[in-house]
């Protein structure tokens, strides 16, 4: 009698589990596809108004040559109406603290800024006011549905990924991206689900509204020497990355010590940038997808193209141009990818422009895995065994460095690292010397989120 209670007892537990299981797989498709169709159809009115200002921009002669005037307006724009900072650090940083926000009212200002400061010729990219977009227009749906904080996380989440995967066409990359990005050492399998499915809805309504995305399926013979190659062209990019965030930094530093109003630094790096397109090539400036294409489908770039989209870059954003870095950065590491084919002497440029476009990813933005999953949707499947040899390495190489300063180290990638763990990127290293000290509230965020994670898990 008493086996057969307890095998009642565990059969009703047992059914009960089972049931809330699907009501959570129920409850979070609903929350996934909706978000996925709000971030889609504010995402896709980004990139159409986007794309149809640099199409009458770039009409204009020496369009470059207005960029003084615009970064000056955008400048004194932002810090009027929208000083609180953007993009895909601002939603990171939000999340990892108890009681963030995300301000509505700032969307339309950043996507003014956005397109003007890219039409005209500033150096960066249309997927960190995307993915703010996402986040904001899934925070304040959540919040319309009264949803708890930790839900409201795992939402704004789904919003951060849609507005990844909607930029680039890579839905899968998006989800991933999206729980990848907000530590280094740390995937938040909790939120993938519905971060997966908003990923795949937001493309899906980008794409029935029209908006175009670049592919080009690689074919990659199975080469023992490649491999060789992967491993030398990963510590490239471990470097180059390093080079690159160093570089924004000291840009932003640079503009920072000035002593001049924001609006004026806004002239001077606009005549930066007009020196660099006048003199070296407005192929650094803009979204550079020129460039990108270029690397990609084996053209030969010069050597130096990874250096001067990186300074323009640096420039653009330091001197107070809005945009996103992760184009900027796969743009370098798909130069970068070329430059090593052409060392190496290969007549197939395009395998190594698409590893190197990855594994600058990674290194730069801490997201092998999203880095090799994008290569695989854009690319195939024939360049992921060498293009995650090569993520591998640069995300090992750069360290505790990051385009996103407000990642969370939770696990630290070498074990002579390991006193860096809790604390934000951006306090790390050299950056903590030039920074203010962290309050004790910045450095328990990432305490705070993990121990948010083990509570949702247990439920």
């Amino acid at each position: 009698m008493m086996n057969l209670e307890r095998r009642c007892l565990q059969i009703k537990q047992n059914f009960f589990e089972q049931q809330n299981s699907v009501i959570y797989v129920a409850r979070w498709s609903f929350l996934g596809i909706t978000t996925g169709v709000i971030v889609g159809l504010g995402v896709s009115i980004f990139l159409k108004l986007l794309a149809w200002s640099i199409a009458v921009w770039s009409e204009v002669w020496y369009y470059y040559f207005f960029l003084p005037i615009i970064l000056f307006f955008v400048s004194w724009l932002v810090g009027l109406l929208a000083p609180h900072p953007g993009g895909s650090n601002k939603v990171i940083e939000v999340l990892h603290q108890p009681n963030g926000k995300l301000q509505l009212a700032d969307i339309p200002v950043k996507i003014a800024a956005t397109i003007v400061t890219i039409a005209a010729g500033g150096s960066a990219g249309k997927e960190g006011p995307a993915a703010h977009i996402g986040a904001t227009l899934a925070s304040s749906w959540a919040k319309m549905l009264r949803l708890q904080d930790a839900d409201w996380r795992k939402v704004v989440t789904c919003g951060l990924s849609a507005g990844f995967a909607c930029v680039f066409g890579t839905p899968v990359a998006g989800a991933v991206f999206g729980v990848e990005v907000l530590f280094v050492g740390k995937i938040l399998y909790n939120r993938l689900y519905p971060a997966f499915l908003a990923g795949m809805v937001g493309y899906y309504v980008c794409y029935v509204m029209g908006i175009p995305y670049f592919s080009l399926p690689v074919r990659v013979e199975p080469n023992g020497y490649l491999i060789v190659q992967a491993i030398f062209l990963g510590v490239l990019c471990g470097l180059i990355s390093i080079f690159f965030i160093k570089t924004v930094n000291w840009c932003r530093q640079f503009f920072a010590f000035l002593p001049l109003p924001a609006a004026v630094k806004g002239m001077v790096g606009g005549g930066m940038l007009i020196l660099i397109g006048y003199f070296i090539s407005p192929l650094y400036l803009g979204l550079g997808l020129e460039l990108l294409e270029t690397s990609i489908t084996g053209i030969f770039v010069a050597p130096n193209a990874f250096f001067w989209k990186t300074l323009a870059t640096g420039i653009t954003l330091g001197c107070g141009g809005i945009g996103g870095i992760i184009t900027p950065v796969i743009i370098v590491g798909a130069a970068a990818g070329n430059l090593f084919g052409q060392l190496v002497g290969s007549l197939n440029l395009s395998v190594y422009a698409v590893i190197g476009l990855a594994a600058l990813l990674a290194g730069a933005v801490n997201t092998p895995l999203a880095a090799v999953i994008m290569a695989a949707e854009l690319f195939g499947s024939d360049v992921i065994p060498y293009t995650a040899i090569s993520c591998l390495i640069s995300y090992v190489i750069s360290g505790h460095r990051s385009v996103y300063p407000s990642q969370i180290i939770f696990a630290s990638k070498r074990t002579c690292l390991c006193e860096d763990e809790g604390k934000p990127v951006g306090y790390v290293g050299r950056a903590a010397a030039t920074a203010a000290s962290p309050s004790k509230d910045k450095l328990l965020a990432g305490s705070y989120l993990r121990e948010e994670n083990t509570m949702e898990i247990k439920q």
